[in-house]
């Protein structure tokens, strides 16, 4: 059977050279990761290209109505804002790897270590990966389609700057998806981790009734505090590679989730735009209104899996922490040492708790997300009201 999971990462591997996005290698099979002459020039070459074209395009006038055709003043500030907040986005999201490139090659490091002691990690996670990488692609060719289509609306002038804006929106998107491949391999270690500890906990509450036998039963005890102190260092271990992947990203987590929020109330409004004055008012075709529908189903899709994946790696943790719990099931038969292991993990996990936070500005949770899609409906309703009073 081929290992199709393996050779898309690879390829999401390379496709972050192509762009520019990454700018160190990894030995796959050795478990190494490395800088080389290759990936920093190739970087700083393709980088310096960027910079060149947004230089080039700032010094010509950015024809914002090419987008939606003949709208009103409020259509342009709105597409100004979610121009300029992925162009920001994008160049934080590269001047970030160079910043703090050795940073993320630990993070990398131990990302592969723990990958490379269970490679049954891939194999969990390979639908996960596969979806995401359709989803990724879909959305990057739905991005490319509607480039093409406002490049026919409009001239060359104008073909730079929205070339510019695809590629910005190809370096978010594979960063998110970087992003989310890590939070998926974690989840999955969370998985073999808490079926590891199900089998452990039942096993010891079977010995804990059963009558104490020296030789056998203290070897089985010592075995199992083994396993237990196991799944503690993996656990620390997998805590802080979230820890670190969180605050690497940073101010550019925090740019990528304003930039769904800021385009989640202008999408709103451009709906309750086109509802109320039609296609033909807005000079839009019905080729473009179906492009862009659809690259923003597959866009919120995108988002929406990136946040499931975090609130998922949450509840595994949980569940770990409620599977230490049943350890009150135990009888009072069972070795000290073995005793002491399931005291130092639900210490651990006690002390350490665990979240998610954005740039430290506030913690991802359910209650969170849900605030979030309230005030984005409460923006949205404020907007459109602002349209029907002043145009």
């Amino acid at each position: 059977m081929s290992d199709w999971a393996g050779l898309l990462l690879k390829v999401i591997y390379y496709y972050g050279h192509l762009i520019g996005l990454s700018n160190f290698e990894i030995d796959w099979r050795r478990g190494r990761v490395f800088t080389s002459k290759n990936s920093t020039l190739l970087g700083i070459a393709i980088n310096f290209i960027i910079f060149i074209l947004i230089f080039v395009q700032s010094s010509k006038q950015t024809n914002f109505g090419v987008f939606i055709g003949k709208g009103n003043k409020l259509h342009l500030y709105a597409i100004m804002v979610m121009v300029g907040l992925r162009m920001t986005s994008g160049l934080c999201t590269v001047m970030n790897r160079w910043r703090q490139r050795a940073r993320l090659m630990r993070l990398a490091r131990k990302v592969l270590r723990l990958y490379l002691a269970k490679p049954q990690v891939k194999r969990i996670s390979r639908w996960g990966i596969l979806i995401k990488v359709v989803i990724a692609i879909i959305t990057d060719f739905l991005q490319i389609a509607l480039t093409w289509n406002s490049v026919a609306r409009t001239n060359s002038n104008q073909s730079l700057g929205l070339t510019l804006q695809f590629w910005m929106s190809a370096i978010i998107n594979l960063a998110t998806s970087q992003h989310y491949l890590i939070t998926l391999f974690v989840r999955a270690y969370y998985h073999l981790l808490n079926t590891e500890l199900r089998q452990v906990i039942n096993e010891c509450i079977i010995l804990s009734h059963l009558p104490v036998r020296k030789g056998c039963f203290m070897t089985r005890c010592c075995s199992l505090a083994d396993q237990v102190d196991n799944i503690a260092r993996i656990q620390s271990q997998l805590q802080s590679i979230v820890t670190e992947l969180n605050e690497f990203v940073g101010i550019q987590g925090l740019m990528v989730y304003s930039g769904y929020y800021v385009f989640s109330i202008i999408t709103t409004y451009f709906m309750y735009s086109i509802t109320k004055s039609g296609l033909e008012d807005l000079q839009l075709t019905i080729s473009s209104v179906i492009l862009a529908i659809s690259w923003c189903f597959f866009y919120y899709l995108d988002a929406m899996i990136n946040l499931f994946i975090m609130l998922n790696v949450l509840d595994d943790h949980n569940e770990m922490k409620r599977l230490l719990e049943e350890r009150t099931l135990f009888a009072s038969g069972l070795d000290v040492r073995l005793e002491e292991s399931f005291e130092s993990i639900q210490l651990q996990i006690i002390r350490n708790s665990f979240k998610i936070d954005v740039n430290k500005l506030f913690s991802l949770s359910r209650s969170s997300a849900t605030a979030m899609f309230g005030s984005i409906i409460t923006h949205s309703i404020f907007l459109i009201q602002y349209d029907m009073e002043y145009f």
